[in-house]
Parts: structure tokens; sequence; C-alpha cells
């Protein structure tokens, strides 16, 4: 059914406005008060129970598009043996990974023993980056990968959301990069949130220091939440979080093995759920991978306005100069 058909449908139901939403959820509580629908979060966000196209004029923010469509389905590879971690890394790119992070846990690997463990990888059509390297090594896997050793900032979760966008702002300033690495956790619309307001934050930044707009978010969903009594019900948290991080905007995810064992099956399964959201969920789509896709949600919206306006207040008022 085309656009213009969906919007005939619509043309024959009359407009409810936001004073008629109240009344009838005031109606229907029957005398219980409307305020305790309302809630606020750390952020010191007021969430009210529904919100319509009127706040959405007020309230919605011109978001940077992506700069790449769709995501890299990346796999971190922890590098004990590098002939094992070789194999473990051929074997996720034969099996849909299309990106690697090799995690070489700071051991003093020779130039020899990195050429072994990225032999047979063709780093021109997957990306590979390195993480936890000495500074030493940062210039001999330069040469070895191009642009394998981007700075990227780890941001970890913080005790709110707006905390931790500052952090990262602060940190790009500081050390000069575009390439962040954000955690994911359950709060599903929050989640999608942080990313689109960073996006926006960054770009403010960018214009600032009078830079082009260039920026990289790596997702990884964080293990916080996982259940270790019941493992299988972490594929749900994996699929919701990996969810909000798509449709945040990231660039690359992570998703970790759904059970404590990091198991070859855990890994298969976390691969699956990219490839459900990409080829069955059509996540892929031009439409939703190029572009934003929460654009025009209404509590979204809302969300990453006030996230952006929080955020940026504090940055501000840390010391940040231009």
């Amino acid at each position: 059914m085309s656009l213009d058909s969906y919007e005939s449908i619509y043309q024959q139901f009359s407009s409810v406005s936001a004073e008629e939403w109240k009344e009838k959820i005031i109606k229907d509580l029957r005398g219980d008060a409307f305020d305790r629908l309302i809630w606020h979060t750390k952020e010191d966000i007021e969430v009210l129970p529904f919100y319509t196209k009127e706040d959405n004029l007020n309230y919605q923010l011109q978001i940077p598009e992506k700069q790449t469509k769709g995501w890299q389905i990346t796999e971190r590879i922890i590098v004990d043996d590098v002939l094992t971690a070789n194999k473990e890394a051929l074997h996720a790119l034969e099996n849909g990974a299309t990106a690697l992070v090799f995690d070489l846990q700071q051991m003093p690997f020779s130039p020899a023993e990195i050429e072994g463990l990225i032999k047979n990888i063709l780093v021109d059509i997957a990306p590979v980056t390195f993480e936890n390297y000495s500074s030493e090594m940062k210039l001999f896997l330069e040469s070895v990968v191009k642009d394998s050793c981007p700075e990227i900032i780890k941001i970890p979760q913080q005790e709110t959301i707006t905390d931790e966008l500052v952090f990262a702002l602060q940190q790009g300033v500081q050390k000069k990069t575009a390439y962040f690495s954000f955690s994911v956790g359950q709060n599903y619309f929050f989640e999608m949130a942080k990313l689109r307001a960073f996006r926006w934050l960054w770009k403010q930044v960018c214009d600032l220091k009078n830079q082009p707009f260039t920026l990289f978010i790596q997702c990884e969903i964080s293990l916080s939440d996982f259940s270790k009594q019941e493992e299988n019900s972490n594929i749900l948290r994996n699929t919701t979080s990996a969810m909000s991080a798509i449709l945040g905007g990231c660039d690359s995810l992570i998703i970790n093995s759904h059970d404590a064992a990091n198991s070859n099956f855990g890994k298969r399964i976390a691969r699956n759920i990219h490839h459900i959201l990409q080829r069955e969920s059509y996540f892929s789509d031009s439409e939703i991978s190029a572009d934003d896709a929460a654009k025009g949600s209404y509590y979204i919206e809302y969300l990453t306005y006030q996230l952006c306006k929080k955020s940026w207040k504090k940055f501000s008022e840390s010391g940040f100069s231009e």
C-alpha cells in the first residue's frame, strides 16, 4: 500500500487534540490523579503518559545523518594464543561477521605474531581493529593494517545518561578523536535516544571548532543485565538492545554470547541476531540503515531533545572552550 493510500485512510478519522486525550485518560482513571502517571528519570526528565504531534513540533532536532549505511557485524576476539585467535576470526568471518576487534590484553606480541594473527584475513573487506595494546605496538599495528588503530574511546555506563554523554564529549575533545564505543543496555527508548543525542551533540562540537562532521559509533551490548540462572533469556535481551543500537544509528555493533561460557554456540546465536534483524526484520533497508529511523517518533524526539539540552548545558559548564 502506498503512502498516499495510508494518508487517505487516516483522513477518514477526525483528529484528537492532546486535551481530549487527557480528558479521556482522566475519565478512565475514575478519579485517580493524572499526575500519578507522570514520572521523573535520574536525568530529571519529566516523562508524560503520552505525546502528540504538537509535542513533536516543539522538540524535534535535526539529527546528522549517518556517514555509512547499515552496521558492521563486529566480533571481538580475545587473543591468548595467536593461532587459535586467527582460526576463531576466520570462522567468524565465514559465518557472517563483517568486522573484527582483536583484544590483545596488553600482551607483548611480536611483529611476526601479529602477522600470523591476521593471516588470510582480507582487511580491505573486513575491517580489523585492535584494543588493549601497548603504545609501543601502535605504530607497528598501523603499518600492518591501515586505520587499524583509531583512538576508540570506551564510554562506561554512568549514573545518568547525561553524565555518559558529557564524558564522551569531553574525551572526544581532549583526545581529538571521533571514534566512540558505547555500552547499550535494556532501557530501550532511552538507549536509542542516547545515541541520537550524541550525534547531535558531536555535531555542535564540530561546528564550534569549524571542523567537518565525522563520527563513528561502535556499540556493545551490556552484560550487566544478563541473567546467570536463565541464560537463554539473554538472547531476548541481546535482541532488544541491538534494536536500540541500530535504530539509534550505530556504525558497528558487538553482540556478545548469551551464555557465561562464551561458547561457539552462543557466538553463532549472537551473529544470527544480526542476520535476523538485517534480513528478516529489514533493518538493513536503506530507509532505516542510512537515515534516522526514529525520526518523527513523538516520545523518542522528546527524550532526544531533553538529553541534548541537559547534556550540552553540563558540557558547556564543565569548561569546554573552542
